[in-house]
């Protein structure tokens, strides 16, 4: 038996999903895939969370990252501690998800700009008997994923990764109704990393149409706190790292105060279940604040919500 960590947690990965393993680690894709240095930060940054786990290290050594370990060491050099952005906000979603298990019997999944990140391999490892569904959506990418899912874990149908604007809400409905998604179950929809790189006007619509769907649907998203409003000993080095992720990807960041977030939520009648500041994220989790010392210091929010 090999054993996965995900940050503090260790889990004992099936016999079945060791043979594909072993498979993918003997015989790796004929070439990695490649991707945009701001796609491969993502996970260079969040490096920590998976750099114990066998299978996380099989599915990462088949994607070029080199591009993203370059934009990180120009990252560091604004804010030393830049991988803990990351791995703030991936830890917590992993508790969140913890919280929200606890409350539901059964439920599905839709990750919604899911990029290349193998978070169901983490949710299905922790909670797959409660879990019917897991769908993951983009604009790309999809493909490659399933092929390294299928490597990793063989043919099985938990997980259904679907190539679509996530932002395009209402087609995007209709395929995973007809994909198996139901509203007899909750569903956890993440948004991570996500409202960051839509207009206000698409998330407003995307928050709308969720709101009206049928069945209950959590919300977990992130957002990206304007450097303004950022503690004075970060706050330059929020501006600078902003500016780089906008000069790497070509389009600006959203960036939202908090009263934006909860307005919106609360115009479309969700209940808000957490709201958490960096600070108060690096405190539950580890029980002190080493970083992030100031309630403002940290450069994004997290906030999870219900629909019913």
């Amino acid at each position: 038996m090999y054993y996965c960590n995900y940050g503090d947690l260790q889990q004992t990965i099936t016999p079945l999903s060791n043979t594909f393993l072993l498979i993918l680690m003997d015989n790796p894709l004929k070439s990695k895939f490649k991707i945009s240095p701001t796609a491969s930060l993502v996970l260079c940054l969040a490096n920590e969370i998976y750099q114990d786990g066998k299978t996380c290290q099989a599915y990462l050594e088949n994607i070029e990252t080199s591009e993203g370990e370059l934009l990180l060491k120009s990252f560091k050099q604004i804010f030393e501690h830049s991988e803990s952005i990351a791995v703030l906000r991936k830890r917590y979603i992993r508790n969140l998800f913890d919280y929200y298990a606890n409350q539901f019997t059964q439920f599905q999944v839709c990750i919604l700009g899911a990029g290349l990140d193998p978070i169901s391999l983490y949710l299905l490892e922790q909670y797959d008997r409660q879990i019917e569904t897991i769908f993951e959506v983009d604009i790309e990418f999809m493909d490659e994923k399933r092929a390294l899912y299928t490597k990793l874990m063989g043919d099985q149908d938990k997980v259904k990764l679907i190539t679509h604007d996530a932002t395009d809400i209402d087609p995007l409905l209709d395929e995973l109704k007809r994909l198996g998604h139901h509203s007899s179950s909750p569903t956890i929809f993440l948004l991570e990393g996500f409202v960051y790189y839509i207009s206000r006007d698409k998330f407003s619509t995307l928050l709308e149409k969720l709101a009206t769907a049928d069945g209950k649907k959590v919300v977990i998203l992130d957002y990206v706190l304007p450097f303004e409003t950022i503690h004075e000993s970060n706050r330059e080095k929020s501006r600078l790292m902003l500016r780089s992720l906008e000069q790497g990807l070509g389009w600006p960041i959203m960036v939202y105060h908090k009263f934006d977030i909860t307005g919106l939520i609360q115009f479309f009648k969700g209940n808000i279940i957490t709201s958490d500041s960096t600070q108060s994220m690096e405190k539950k989790l580890y029980g002190e604040n080493e970083i992030y010392i100031h309630p403002t210091s940290g450069f994004m929010e997290m906030i999870s919500f219900q629909f019913s």
